[in-house]
């Protein structure tokens, strides 16, 4: 009964950013002076790349910190490609209370990096690879989830702060329906990777989780 009914209670959430765009030159704290953790989770991050740990520094940013994120967001008005949803997004963040920082998860990052891998090579865009494989199916192949999962897909960012930029301004625009990545309490795990893209260029996958245990013998 007990796990009947924690099947029951999980939530599936589901998102996309198609916008391709760079915020070069933007940003005037830059990653490495800031004090955000990239991760409270993992021991040695050496498998993400750069742009994977700029992406978890910049959620962190702006959970760990709404206000110092809405400064960076305000910046950002008045350039055309970035006008829709901007407003909203502002509003919306500077109404948050800051919460703990995501926990960086190995695991999660793999099962992102499966789908990049999977749908860049042919240019695929959505959650279920060309294996046929949800995230769920994925989240499951380095180890297991419980709670609640969801999982953003953004196509054609350059940069770590256009990427999140962009899930902020998807969250915060009305009729959305991903408001509850980056300040849901029960999404406490995340996942991140990007890679070539043949239609885009990058594509980048970030998995969430409410809590999430890695298999031992990960890769």
């Amino acid at each position: 009964m007990a796990k009947r009914h924690a099947r029951l209670s999980l939530i599936f959430i589901v998102s996309i950013g198609l916008w391709a765009c760079t915020l070069h030159g933007t940003r005037t704290d830059k990653i490495a002076a800031m004090d955000i953790p990239l991760n409270t989770g993992v021991n040695d991050p050496s498998f993400l790349t750069d742009m994977e740990k700029e992406i978890i520094v910049e959620l962190n940013t702006m959970r760990v910190d709404p206000k110092r994120y809405t400064d960076f967001l305000k910046s950002l008005v008045g350039r055309s490609q970035w006008k829709q949803g901007l407003d909203e997004a502002i509003l919306f963040i500077e109404k948050q209370e800051p919460l703990p920082p995501f926990k960086a998860s190995k695991g999660l990052c793999l099962a992102a990096r499966s789908l990049v891998n999977d749908g860049g090579q042919d240019g695929l865009t959505g959650h279920v690879g060309k294996d046929g494989k949800s995230m769920f199916d994925r989240m499951n192949i380095y180890g297991k989830w419980e709670g609640k999962a969801g999982e953003y897909l953004g196509y054609g960012y350059t940069e770590a702060e256009a990427v999140v930029a962009r899930l902020a301004i998807d969250e915060g625009a009305a009729g959305k329906e991903g408001k509850a990545y980056l300040f849901d309490r029960d999404f406490l795990v995340v996942g991140v990777s990007c890679g070539p893209h043949k239609s885009y260029r990058i594509m980048c996958a970030i998995d969430f989780a409410h809590s999430y245990k890695e298999k031992p013998d990960l890769p």
